[in-house]
């Protein structure tokens, strides 16, 4: 089993003098809980997999299975062992979202991780601050970003803030000779924001918008969208795993091979084999990182220990939340604690951490985004990285 020696993954502290100023007083404070002696670290994966319902994957509970294993074979954490429990959260049903939450907060933990929708966490703001648990989520939802409307002093993201996501896809956009733009999104949180944000992107570059088409996540047709995007040289695909799928598939039967970026739903769609050979010809991603082929050498192990268990090359997805787990290890450990909720939170706000299999480095910015990177991959054949990207910390708010 791959794993990183503790002393590998050092812990330093940092300066946090420029956000005391913006930290934002909640209502909520930590709950009583067990003496530190008596009570090992846990964490709850707010995680959908397979059969769970026709988006879930997983690649969420794959990484998440890993790292407790990395951890656990490291030590634990503060010389016991990390528990973790898994409990399914919608990313479409608010209601059925907000169930999982609180049977995840019922459970005590030392820290949550999940909702890869951000949508499923904006309507949850006042019972996050209730829970005054440290929570990391999956979602790049800027709205769930501290001192945002849907923020809380409480939750962290592991992705970039989403609006550099939406920069960068219209940056490789013109890389790959796009002048006119379309965007095909699901008609949810995440797809309109992406969308929006899009739109902003592609006026600051000075290029045109082509065709702007949203569609249901459950939506089992796509040929009047795809034929109404023939008009554009680049298609932006902000949709779920199985609506890209779809895309592409339909696409390729109707002949149409226009370039096609989309978010982390497109490492999803590779590496699950949701999409016939010839689909993955036009199909380009902008996210997080490519562990399998990227420099990092951490990230090359965990590629490898993946695709041994797995017997397919890791997702953003699935190392994100490997990457998670480990950085709550981590700050735990730095926080002498796992049970004092606000001991752990500002460990995280305060701590650089660079043992990573997606980022080189996650250091918390003022809205508590912890990653600062991203790529851009093509998808044919063995796949590459094409570009780069850093992307600068946010402001609260």
């Amino acid at each position: 089993m791959f794993a990183s020696s503790r002393s590998a993954q050092w812990v330093r502290r940092t300066a946090i003098a420029s956000m005391a100023g913006a930290l934002i007083v909640t209502t909520g404070c930590s709950a009583e809980s067990r003496p530190d002696d008596d009570a090992p670290a846990s964490i709850v994966g707010l995680i959908e997999v397979k059969g769970d319902s026709n988006n879930a994957l997983d690649d969420y509970n794959n990484g998440a299975q890993m790292a407790v294993d990395s951890v656990n074979s490291d030590g634990g954490v503060l010389g016991k062992p990390l528990e973790y429990n898994r409990i399914p959260a919608s990313v479409t049903d608010p209601q059925a979202a907000r169930t999982a939450f609180l049977k995840a907060v019922d459970l005590e933990p030392s820290a949550i991780i999940g909702f890869p929708g951000g949508g499923s966490l904006e309507a949850l703001t006042r019972d996050v601050d209730s829970a005054a648990t440290p929570m990391i989520h999956i979602s790049s939802d800027g709205k769930l970003a501290r001192g945002a409307e849907a923020g809380s002093e409480w939750l962290f993201s592991i992705n970039p803030d989403d609006s550099a996501r939406a920069s960068n896809a219209v940056d490789l956009a013109q890389t790959l000779g796009g002048k006119r733009i379309g965007i095909l999104a699901t008609d949810e949180t995440f797809g309109r924001v992406s969308t929006e944000n899009s739109i902003a992107a592609i006026s600051d570059a000075g290029l045109e918008l082509g065709t702007v088409r949203y569609v249901a996540p459950t939506v089992t047709d796509l040929t009047g969208a795809i034929l109404d995007l023939r008009d554009s040289d680049v298609i932006l695909s902000w949709t779920f795993p199985n609506v890209l799928a779809l895309q592409l598939n339909q696409m390729a039967q109707n002949g149409v091979d226009t370039p096609v970026i989309g978010g982390n739903s497109a490492p999803l769609v590779a590496a699950n084999g949701l999409v016939d050979g010839p689909g993955l010809l036009p199909l380009h991603g902008v996210t997080p990182c490519a562990p399998n082929l990227g420099d990092s050498t951490v990230g090359r192990e965990f590629a490898a220990e993946y695709k041994s268990l797995y017997g397919t090359v890791p997702t953003p997805s699935a190392t994100q939340v490997y990457d998670s787990v480990r950085f709550l290890a981590a700050s735990m450990e730095d926080a002498g604690t796992t049970t004092d909720h606000d001991k752990i939170a500002e460990s995280m706000r305060s701590i650089a951490w660079d043992g990573g299999a997606c980022a080189a480095e996650y250091k918390a910015d003022e809205a508590q985004f912890l990653g600062h990177q991203m790529v851009a991959e093509a998808f044919a054949g063995d796949g590459t990285i094409v570009q780069n990207y850093v992307v600068e910390p946010r402001s609260a708010g």
